[in-house]
């Protein structure tokens, strides 16, 4: 069922065989009841629009109620002129309610969002976007989204870094992402997108999806991992090995017998640091834990205590011996 023909029902602006064609479509289907239901949450939400687009209708009704009631030269024009005040504000408001609907669900939402604030360089950033999805930005990502009601899809452009995907299931409207020569899309589901240079690796946590790259389509399936080398036109797949590429989402670190060379890996890229296993007997010792992503120098005590490991800072380095 086409969005804005729920938009009229929910106005009251169908007719008795539009009514009942939609109602018997809302019953048809549970999927048809959470889209009609996403739909009206929608509209009941645009009766308190956001500051950013807020339009007071109640000011504008006192407005045209005020120079409804100034000076009236003489009781016939008074008379005369009655029914077609009521005729102009009843006018007036549709326009006004008009005008808050297109506005915040209707015209297009483009956004360009980024992390790249030096204040937040080590913070990740969470939007929710028109449909309810939800995105989050690593450090150093930008990227730019456009969606609306009357849009047939949702697209997203990632032009660097990384990001989590929460995407709201809707059959109708696919949600696309477009990575350079690359394109991933899916109707609904969990993953994380990187994008760093001439590399681009996608990881499946739930759902389906499917990725476009040069004229083949490859399919998804929970705990695959895909990785383009744009510069050699490469495309491998792999399973996921560890959980640790999310960890800026959920703000901790969660390690299942995962070696220790992995672990520095993934401090190095979330501090910035340039931590180094100086013994090579200590590269795969295993560790399972879970720790927060809050400092560097927390989690290094983590290691060191698990393991019984030597920490040296010096200027430009951190080496674990």
């Amino acid at each position: 069922m086409n969005d804005s023909k729920l938009i009229k029902y929910l106005l009251q602006e169908t007719d008795e065989m539009e009514n009942r064609e939609i109602q018997q479509w809302i019953d048809a289907d549970l999927n048809h009841q959470k889209q009609y239901e996403r739909i009206r949450m929608i509209w009941e939400k645009s009766l308190l629009p956001s500051a950013s687009k807020q339009i007071d209708v109640e000011k504008a009704w006192l407005d045209f109620t005020s120079r409804k009631n100034r000076k009236r030269p003489f009781l016939t024009k008074q008379l005369f002129l009655k029914p077609w005040l009521g005729i102009a504000a009843s006018v007036g408001l549709a326009f006004i309610a008009s005008c808050v609907i297109y506005i915040l669900f209707m015209s297009p939402d483009n956004k360009l969002i980024s992390n790249l604030n030096l204040e937040t360089t080590n913070k990740s950033l969470s939007h929710t976007v028109f449909d309810g999805s939800i995105i989050t930005l690593n450090k150093d990502t930008k990227l730019s989204f456009n969606q609306s009601l009357i849009n047939t899809n949702r697209k997203v452009n990632l032009y660097d870094g990384e990001a989590f995907f929460q995407v709201e299931r809707n059959e109708h409207r696919p949600f696309e992402v477009n990575i350079g020569a690359a394109k991933v899309t899916v109707l609904g589901t969990s993953f994380n997108i990187k994008k760093q240079e001439e590399e681009i690796e996608v990881i499946l946590k739930s759902g389906a999806v499917k990725v476009d790259y040069k004229g083949k389509v490859y399919k998804m399936k929970p705990g695959d991992k895909l990785f383009i080398d744009l510069t050699k036109g490469l495309l491998t797949m792999s399973p996921v090995k560890d959980q640790l590429y999310n960890y800026y989402v959920g703000d901790y670190f969660e390690a299942k017998e995962t070696p220790l060379w992995r672990i520095v890996e993934i401090l190095n890229q979330a501090y910035d640091a340039n931590i180094i296993i100086a013994n090579e007997r200590l590269r795969n010792l295993p560790l399972t834990t879970t720790f927060s992503n809050n400092s560097l120098e927390n989690n290094l005590e983590v290691l060191k205590a698990t393991f019984g490991l030597q920490i040296l800072r010096e200027p430009n380095r951190i080496l674990i011996k």
